[in-house]
Formats: C-alpha cells, sequence, structure tokens
C-alpha cells in the first residue's frame, strides 16, 4: 500500500516509517496538516495515518479538508491520538476518519487495523474493476444532482476524463433544452415524487465533449441511503446501431449505387396517388439511350459512373418536386405529383431528355460519352387505376419511342402503343 504519514514528531516518524517499511509498504511522510492535504491532492494514497496535534493545520481540519476532496474511490483515514484525549478521537470521526489509533502507537494493533482496513479497500477495487470494465456507461449523481462517479465506459462516450466530470452538474452531459431543464425535474420529483425517467429505461439524447449530440438508452436507478438521495444512470450509446438501422431502411427503399428511391418505393408512392379522392399525376418509363456501348467499352466501373451522373441529373432537374427513382440496370422512373395532363407531361420528360443528353466525362483520365434516353409515358387516372397497369402502359409507351428513333418522349395515347 501506499500510505501517507502525517506525523510532526520525526523521533515517532522514524520508528512508524521503519515498521511500515519493513511490512512492504510505501510511506510518503509529511510534517503538518497542510502538507498532509497537499500531499494527497498531488497523489492521493492507499491509506493516510494522521495525527491529530500538528503545527500549520491540524490533524482534525487536514482530515475534512481531505474528505471533502471526495473522488471516486473511498480512502481510508486513520487518526492517531492520546489515551488521554477521547474528545479529539470523537472529534477526529466526526471529520471523516474512518479509524482511530490510540498513542503511545502499538506495532501490532497498527497492523491489524491497516489488515482490517486493506480487507475493505480489497473489495472495493473490486467492485470499482467491475465499474470501471462494464461495457455500459455509468454515471452516479448525488440529489442536487452533481457527478459523482463516471467510469471508464462513460469517458469513451462521453470524451470527458471522469477528472473532468466529478463534482460538476449532470446537466453537462446534456443538450439545450434538457440540459437548462434537469434542475427543476429534480427539484419536482424529490418535491412529488413522480418519476419521469427513475426507474425506466428509454431512449434520451446527450451530449458529448466535442459538443456532438447523440442517442443513448438511459436506466436510472435511485438508492436511498444516510447522505440522501443518490442515483445511478446506466447508458449506452445507440448511435452506430441506429446509423446501421437506417441504412438497412434506406437500403430497403432506396437503390444502392445511385442513392435514388427504387421500385419498392415507387411502388408506395403510387399507392399513395391512387388512394386520393382525386388522383392527380403522370408516371415516365424511362430507358437510357446507348448505355449498352458504355459498358461493353469502358467496362462496369464506367457504366456505374454513367448512371450515378444521369441519377443526379434527374434528381437535380426534377426531384426537388417530384418523385425520381430507378427501377434497375438502366432504367429510371419519374412521378410527376399533380400533372396528369399531355402538355405537361410531355415538358417535362423533354426536360429530363435534354438533362440526361448532355456529354459527360467518365473515368479518369477522363472519356466523354453522350447518352440518351427513350422516355414512355402514362397519366393518372386516365390511362389505368392499378400500379401493375400503369407501369405495363408506360413501359409500351416507351418501346415505342425506341422504335421510333429513341432520345424521344411517347405518350400511352399514341396509335403506335398497344391496347
Amino acid at each position: 500500500m501506499h500510505i501517507l504519514y502525517a506525523e510532526d514528531s520525526r523521533a515517532i516518524a522514524r520508528h512508524v516509517i521503519a515498521h511500515l517499511q519493513a511490512l512492504g509498504h510505501q510511506v510518503t511522510h509529511v510534517a503538518n496538516g497542510r502538507a498532509a492535504v497537499e500531499a494527497y491532492r498531488l497523489l492521493p494514497p492507499d491509506l493516510v495515518l494522521m495525527d491529530v496535534v500538528m503545527p500549520e493545520l491540524s490533524g482534525i481540519e487536514a482530515t475534512r479538508e481531505i474528505k471533502a476532496m471526495g473522488g471516486s474511490r473511498w480512502v481510508p483515514l486513520m487518526i492517531m491520538t492520546g489515551l488521554d484525549s477521547p474528545q479529539e478521537m470523537v472529534a477526529g470521526l466526526e471529520a471523516g476518519a474512518d479509524e482511530y489509533l490510540i498513542k503511545p502507537i502499538n506495532f501490532r494493533v497498527l497492523e491489524a487495523r491497516i489488515n482490517s482496513l486493506q480487507r475493505v479497500a480489497v473489495i472495493q477495487d473490486c467492485l470499482y474493476g467491475i465499474f470501471d470494465n462494464v461495457f455500459e456507461g455509468i454515471v452516479t449523481i448525488d440529489g442536487k444532482g452533481v457527478i459523482t462517479a463516471f467510469n471508464k465506459a462513460a469517458e469513451r462516450i462521453f470524451g470527458y476524463a471522469a477528472a473532468e466530470v466529478v463534482g460538476e452538474k449532470v446537466n453537462l452531459l446534456m443538450p439545450s433544452p434538457y440540459r437548462e431543464e434537469h434542475d427543476a425535474y429534480l427539484e419536482r420529483y424529490h418535491r412529488e415524487g413522480t418519476p419521469h425517467i427513475i426507474g425506466f429505461g428509454r431512449r434520451v439524447i446527450a451530449c458529448r465533449k466535442n459538443g456532438e449530440h447523440f442517442p443513448v438508452m438511459l436506466a436510472v436507478t435511485e438508492v436511498a441511503n444516510a447522505n440522501g438521495h443518490q442515483y445511478i444512470g446506466l447508458l449506452r450509446d445507440i448511435s452506430a446501431e441506429e446509423a446501421a438501422r437506417e441504412q438497412i431502411e434506406f437500403l430497403a427503399l432506396h437503390d444502392a449505387l445511385t442513392g435514388l428511391p427504387n421500385r419498392a418505393q415507387l411502388n408506395r408512392e403510387i399507392e399513395q396517388v391512387l388512394a386520393a379522392e382525386k388522383p392527380a399525376a403522370s408516371l415516365l418509363f424511362i430507358d437510357l439511350d446507348g448505355f449498352k456501348p458504355i459498358n461493353d467499352q469502358l467496362g462496369h466501373e464506367a457504366g456505374d459512373q454513367a448512371l450515378v451522373t444521369v441519377a443526379a441529373r434527374l434528381r437535380h432537374a426534377l426531384a426537388e418536386t417530384h418523385f425520381v427513382g430507378r427501377l434497375g440496370g438502366d432504367e429510371f422512373v419519374i412521378l410527376l405529383q399533380g400533372v396528369n395532363d399531355a402538355e405537361g407531361a410531355l415538358a417535362a420528360a423533354q426536360q429530363a431528355i435534354a438533362a440526361i443528353s448532355e456529354p459527360m466525362d467518365l473515368l479518369d483520365p477522363p472519356r466523354q460519352r453522350v447518352l440518351g434516353a427513350s422516355i414512355g409515358i402514362a397519366l393518372i387516372p386516365r390511362h389505368g387505376r392499378s400500379r401493375t397497369e400503369l407501369l405495363t402502359i408506360a413501359d409500351d409507351a416507351m418501346y415505342v419511342a425506341k422504335r421510333a428513333g429513341k432520345r424521344r418522349a411517347v405518350l400511352a395515347d399514341d396509335d403506335r402503343c398497344p391496347h
């Protein structure tokens, strides 16, 4: 053990130090109470032996100051007082001392007392070993919302060292407006006893040292003791889990290559349009012209780059107000919300063809290529009242555009479209 030994008598200190060192302990000796407080602050020991009567600062006052420092780890403190001074022993224990020793010192009693305190310290170290090595963050606060303990997992989650937050208000770990509301919540709970978080596990938003807001699962338990209320918060950073779930949900409804909505999302959109009391929309079925030579001549990487470029152009040209998706391969679709007249649908189709037909640079060094598009148009509800019917009619119209020379749009009413 590392023992901080405060004794102003060098003669007494010399014998005690020799005995403690013979038992295998490391000893830091100071000659007054003020030096004991400073030595404790610089390097907290495993045990403090404190003489009561010392110059500059008495052992009782030094004990009070040391215990007021708090800290996540309990450090036992033993006061040493004369046999004829029971009032000093009582005063020392009331100041926060954990044990006492009568002077002159009996080395066998000293050793037995140290062993007794050491057994308690071993239990504490075992508990703190668990506390600091669990995966979940553990933050404990007192009844005023002041942080009293902060484990290693909490340090990792929040980015604070324990020394930076112990003694600070727990709302330091919260974003606004929860930061400003927390003290009032604690006061209301102490007054009314109605919990909103205590005893329940729930998702809340926390704040890292760098200012980042992130989600955690938090469970708070209340522990009542002689010192008043204490609350233990068990928390888990769920930002990675939520990001993964959001990614899975995104990929379920979006094309992985271009980021555009996929067929599943298109189906939802069409069903919503058809469910309206007065549905009004246009479905544009797009097939690229000249895409296969890019894949054949430049490879699939160039083909993927071309598809991404087309998606970006369509998104920029139309997606601010309309639905743009990719069905797969080189097939895209546009759902024009609120547009179900031939003139409006054809104008949007020509806008899409113009955007797609701009030259594009592919690969590095750049290889310039030009694509086109053939588009079939179905008006809703004029050309159908089911998703399958509308997609089939628009697809058929697209093939008419292909046969008519490509790079054009054809309305399903065109006499050349099959019915």
